[in-house]
């Protein structure tokens, strides 16, 4: 029990300094190679343990999450775009006995983010480009006869998302779906699955709700719209570009290695119509 505590303790502590002291605390196990990042993250997740972060900046609290869970974690680039700098010693957080999540959860509040499951593991944002990126992660769909229950319930579990089948559907719920769907948003395939069994979808913050068409119509009204794809993303994945040197406007000379300040443009107003004015003529 004690030495499987340990291994808990060792793969949700986030060092606070570059030396951490944990008393025979064993190396983490190398991740499972079957597992998808998926798995290995939602493991991660609920793993218990103390974490201890002081003053650290966030990148430094992402690269320790990935070194001490071995799961994949990615900040939603987006999110640089508000002002955040990944390199600022802002993360403070200690807690006793807990689970990643919460912790995580903790140490994210400051910067008004959240942590979320998808397919490629761990995925950093605000908690409208979370919802985003789990709802419209590209999915594939071919049922023949497949029951609906069976083919949604999978897409979730292979995404990570929530989708939630009202219970009171009982057998609707079975029905058997045909249809086949190439690269569209999770989302999209939820709605028309449950379109082809002749139920209603909405949705509800990060959860997808599929019930009977009349429920759905009367649960419209106060649920939220789909979701809509995220803006195109000025800062990723243009040369030159990044969290700590983002790409500049279109006229700016780009800031240089050696950290000078950027050119600013120089703009020349136009110049006055000059106007000609002729002598008059000698009587």
């Amino acid at each position: 029990m004690r030495s499987t505590l340990r291994r808990l303790f060792a793969a949700a502590v986030f060092a606070a300094a570059p030396v951490v002291s944990f008393a025979a605390a064993p190396t983490p196990a190398a991740a499972n190679k079957s597992a998808s990042p998926l798995d290995a993250a939602r493991k991660a997740l609920d793993e218990v343990g103390d974490m201890h972060y002081q003053n650290k900046s966030l990148s430094e609290l992402v690269g320790d999450l990935k070194e001490k869970t071995r799961v994949p974690v990615t900040i939603d680039p987006l999110v640089y775009q508000f002002g955040l700098d990944p390199s600022q010693p802002t993360v403070s957080v200690t807690a006793k006995n807990v689970k990643l999540k919460d912790g995580l959860q903790q140490a994210l509040a400051p910067f008004n983010l959240k942590c979320g499951l998808t397919r490629d593991g761990l995925f950093i944002s605000t908690e409208e480009g979370l919802i985003t990126k789990q709802l419209r992660q590209r999915v594939s769909v071919d049922c023949d006869g497949t029951p609906f229950a069976t083919a949604v319930k999978q897409l979730a579990a292979d995404c990570g998302a929530n989708v939630v089948i009202d219970p009171r559907l009982k057998e609707k719920a079975t029905a058997s779906v045909t249809l086949k769907l190439d690269d569209v948003p999770l989302e999209t395939a939820v709605r028309l699955l449950a379109e082809v069994a002749d139920l209603g979808t909405v949705r509800m913050s990060n959860v997808l709700f599929v019930t009977t068409a009349d429920r759905a119509e009367k649960l419209r009204p106060n649920a939220d719209g789909p979701t809509q794809p995220a803006p195109g993303n000025p800062v990723f994945p243009f040369p030159n570009g990044g969290p700590d040197r983002p790409v500049q406007p279109p006229g700016v000379v780009p800031r240089e290695l050696d950290g000078a300040a950027p050119a600013v443009p120089v703009v020349e107003a136009p110049k006055a119509e000059e106007k000609k004015v002729e002598a008059p003529a000698k009587p």
